[in-house]
């Protein structure tokens, strides 16, 4: 039985549940500026760590040979332990959550006027998964597996499976290492450079280098990004309601408005998509007001 990941669980207990799935290089606690915002909405918010990151287990040898399948994996798991009833994790009283009272993003949009009630929500529907980069991908894949366990998927950027050579894919890997060591060799510097940054919230700045310190660089050494299923056929195959989000700036999106066109063409009932102008491949980080304005009123119906 492989171990659990790592989680941040925030929020009222018994309130309609957001998962959050990180990028490569991120943690749940680099999400901290996401976590205050929902849970301050009144949403029950857990945000796990994926493997090899942040607190979560570290990869074996035999793990690596099939990563992206390993990270598919780890969220269905999570799922699972999310519906046990009663379980520790499952929603309802005497669930470990650590309540957070901050209020929402004064640049958010909050169409249902001082935020939810604790408890609304539709009964019976499942988590809504909300991934960025490689979480996005992650979750899409998970929730076309098993779409029993999942109310619903927002995908912001996905890191799209099958648009890089394997070797182009390493050769990132590898950027990512010399990046990371780079941080290593002037921590101080690094933690500054976070802090001045406007696109990172204060409260991310210096747990993102944290995270970038913690992530496993064997699964950097493997370059892998995403399960092993064409984007394009994991979005046809979406059987849950879905949002994807992504923004136009050039060399940051991944999607970007070529992606939104495939998605047009494919023409899934289930997948609602969102340009945000100017914004960059972490759409919630570049441009946060067009960012919330999009995604709160989509989960805000879907949950409500």
């Amino acid at each position: 039985m492989p171990l659990p990941l790592a989680r941040i669980v925030a929020g009222p207990a018994t309130a309609p549940t957001l998962v959050l799935l990180h990028g490569i290089t991120g943690s749940a606690v680099s999400q901290a500026d996401a976590i205050d915002h929902w849970a301050g909405r009144g949403y029950r918010v857990v945000a796990a760590d994926a493997r090899g990151h942040g607190l979560s287990p570290r990869w074996t040898p035999a793990e690596l040979a099939r990563a992206g399948d390993v990270l598919v994996d780890d969220v269905i798991d999570l799922l699972e332990e999310l519906a046990v009833p009663g379980g520790p994790w499952s929603a309802g009283d005497g669930v470990p959550a650590a309540t957070r009272n901050g209020a929402a993003s004064a640049t958010s949009v909050n169409t249902a006027g001082s935020g939810r009630p604790v408890g609304s929500g539709s009964a019976g529907i499942g988590p809504v998964l909300i991934g960025h980069s490689m979480g996005a991908a992650t979750a899409m894949v998970a929730a076309v597996r098993r779409p029993e366990l999942v109310g619903g998927v927002v995908l912001l950027d996905p890191a799209r499976y099958g648009t890089r050579t394997q070797q182009e894919l390493r050769e990132r890997g590898a950027a990512r290492k010399r990046a990371r060591a780079a941080e290593l060799a002037d921590l101080p510097g690094a933690v500054a450079r976070a802090l001045a940054d406007p696109e990172i919230p204060d409260d991310e700045a210096v747990v993102g280098v944290w995270a970038g310190q913690r992530v496993d660089t064997s699964l950097l050494d493997t370059g892998v990004v995403a399960p092993p299923v064409p984007w394009e056929e994991a979005m046809a195959e979406l059987k849950v309601p879905a949002l994807l989000v992504t923004g136009d700036r050039p060399g940051s999106a991944r999607v970007g408005p070529a992606g939104l066109d495939v998605l047009a063409r494919l023409a899934n009932p289930q997948v609602e998509t969102a340009l945000v102008p100017g914004a960059g491949h972490d759409v919630r980080r570049t441009r946060p007001e067009g960012f919330w304005a999009v995604v709160d009123p989509w989960v805000d119906r879907l949950l409500g």
